[in-house]
C-alpha cells in the first residue's frame, strides 16, 4: 500500500485525552456560511516558531488562498455554501508567548495561554469562530501530526522547522470542527447488509477516512451540514429507479446527488463519484455508506468486496470497491434491495426495492432539466461534541459495535490516513469538541 510521506498517520497510542473547551462551538455551516479564522503563531518559554515572517506568508496562502488552500477546498466541495473568512486583519497573528515550557505537548494549557494572550492584544473570543494555533513541534514532541476538536472550533498545528505544513491534516481537522467522526471502511462479502458486516480500516473517500485532499466529502458528511438539499436529495419512501449525477460536477442531466434510503433504524446513501475539478482524481463509481441510527457524521463506506486485496492492497484501482452494474446491496431482514442498473462517468441509474416490493424496470434515461422527486431535507442532524476526537479508528469490530450509535473513532486508537492522489501535495485540533490525531512521517501523527 502507498502511503504519501504528508499524509502518513503511524499506529500509535494516546494514554489520555482531556476536553479543554472554553468557548463554545461554532453555529452550524447552514446557519452560519462565512467563518471567520484566527490563526495563531505561538512561542513556548522554550522554542519560538522557525522564521515568523516567512510561516506568517507560508500560512496565509494554506489557510486562505485562491488555489490549494483550506478555503479553496471547502468553497470547492460545498459549492460556496460555506466559507472562510480572515477573522482578524489577514487572519494571522503572532508569534504570542505564552508562559509554557513545549514538552510535554500540553494542549489544554497551550489553547487556554493563547486565548488569553489573543485577548490581551484586542482579539476577543468572540471574533472568531475557529482559532487554529500553529507552534514549533520539536520540544513540544506531540505524537500526531495534527488535532481538532469535533464540533468544536479549535486546531493544533505544530510546524517543523521548515515551517510546512500537512494541508491533508488541515483539511481533516477542520472536518472534525465541521462534526465528522473518522471515516471508516464496512466490509460486506457480496453485499449482505444484513449479517457479518465488519469494520476494515479507513474507507479512502474523503479526507476523513485517509482520501487526501484531494478527495471530496461524501455524500453522508454534505447532508450532515446541510450542503445537499432539495432535489439534489432523494429520500426514497417507495421502491422505484432513480437516476444520479456526479456528487460533484454536472454529469449528464441527472439532478440528484444522492440517494437516501430507509435501513431500519438506520440509512443507506448511494453516490456517484467522478472527477471534478481538483476533487476525486482516484475516486470513480457508485458508492453506499451505512448512516448508524440519521447520524450522517458518522457514515461509512459499504464494500461488498470479499477482502482488503480487492480494494486498498497494493496497486489496486481507486474504484476497485465501487459498485459495478449488476451489483446488489442486500439486507433480507428489513426486505430492502438496492441493484447498479447502470453505472457511468456521468450519471448512474439506482433501483431500491423496499419492504420486500420489486423496483419496477430500469426506466428510459430522463432528459436533461427534468427534476427527482424532492426532499424538503429540513431535519438534518447537526451534533457537536464538547470532547476532543482522535483521527481514525482501525478494528475489527462487528457492525452492531461499531454502528451502534458510538463514536466509530476512540481516544488510544489506531489510524493510518492514506491519500490515494496520483500526486500528492504537501503544503501543509480542542477548544469545545474532540481532537483528532494522525502522525507524521517522522512518527508523529494528526488527531
Amino acid at each position: 500500500m502507498k502511503l504519501y510521506p504528508h499524509a502518513r498517520l503511524i499506529p500509535a497510542v494516546i494514554a489520555a485525552a482531556t476536553a479543554v473547551g472554553v468557548s463554545p462551538a461554532p453555529a452550524s455551516a447552514a446557519d452560519q456560511p462565512e467563518r471567520r479564522v484566527q490563526v495563531a503563531m505561538v512561542n513556548f518559554t522554550d522554542s519560538s516558531v522557525p522564521d515568523p515572517g516567512k510561516l506568517e506568508s507560508a500560512l496565509k496562502k494554506s489557510y486562505f488562498g485562491a488555489t490549494g488552500s483550506l478555503t479553496s477546498y471547502y468553497n470547492e466541495v460545498t459549492g460556496g455554501a460555506t466559507t472562510f473568512a480572515a477573522a482578524e486583519g489577514d487572519g494571522v497573528t503572532g508569534p504570542v508567548d505564552i508562559d509554557l515550557a513545549a514538552a510535554g505537548c500540553d494542549t489544554g494549557k497551550i489553547n487556554e495561554l493563547t486565548r488569553k494572550a489573543l485577548a490581551q492584544r484586542g482579539i476577543a473570543e468572540s471574533d472568531y469562530d475557529h482559532l487554529s494555533l500553529v507552534y514549533p513541534a520539536e520540544k513540544a514532541g506531540c505524537d500526531w501530526l495534527a488535532l481538532g476538536t469535533v464540533g468544536g472550533g479549535t486546531t493544533w498545528m505544530p510546524v517543523g522547522s521548515d515551517g510546512e505544513m500537512s494541508m491533508t491534516a488541515l483539511v481533516h481537522e477542520f472536518g472534525h470542527n465541521f462534526g465528522y467522526s473518522h471515516h471508516m471502511r464496512l466490509r460486506c462479502p457480496e453485499g449482505d447488509l444484513g449479517a457479518g458486516c465488519e469494520e476494515d480500516g479507513t474507507s479512502h473517500k474523503t479526507p476523513m477516512g485517509g482520501g487526501g485532499w484531494e478527495a471530496g466529502l461524501t455524500s453522508p458528511e454534505l447532508l450532515h451540514n446541510k450542503w445537499l438539499t432539495g432535489d439534489e436529495v432523494v429520500e426514497v419512501a417507495k421502491s422505484g429507479t432513480y437516476d444520479l449525477r456526479p456528487l460533484y460536477g454536472s454529469g449528464d442531466g441527472a439532478r440528484a446527488r444522492a440517494l437516501d434510503i430507509p435501513l431500519g433504524d438506520d440509512r443507506l446513501v448511494v453516490e456517484l463519484r467522478h472527477e471534478s475539478g481538483t476533487l476525486d482524481g482516484e475516486i470513480q463509481g457508485v458508492h453506499a455508506y451505512r448512516v448508524p441510527k440519521g447520524d450522517y457524521a458518522k457514515s461509512a463506506l459499504v464494500d461488498p468486496t470479499p477482502d482488503a486485496d480487492e480494494s486498498t492492497g497494493g496497486d489496486a484501482a481507486a474504484d476497485a470497491d465501487a459498485l459495478k452494474t449488476g451489483a446488489k446491496l442486500t439486507d433480507s431482514a428489513r426486505d430492502v434491495e438496492v441493484k447498479v442498473v447502470r453505472a457511468g462517468a456521468g450519471s448512474a441509474r439506482v433501483a431500491v426495492s423496499l419492504a420486500g416490493v420489486a423496483a419496477p424496470d430500469a426506466r428510459p434515461a430522463k432528459p436533461a432539466g427534468s427534476s427527482a422527486p424532492r426532499s424538503a431535507n429540513d431535519a438534518r442532524p447537526e451534533g457537536g461534541s464538547a470532547e476532543l476526537a482522535e483521527t481514525g479508528a482501525d478494528s475489527g469490530t462487528s457492525v452492531p459495535a461499531a454502528l451502534g450509535g458510538g463514536l466509530l473513532l476512540a481516544v488510544g486508537a489506531a489510524f493510518l490516513l492514506k491519500s490515494r492522489r496520483r500526486t500528492a501535495t504537501s503544503s501543509g485540533r480542542p477548544s469545545s469538541g474532540r481532537p483528532s490525531s494522525g502522525r507524521r512521517s517522522s512518527g508523529r501523527r494528526s488527531r
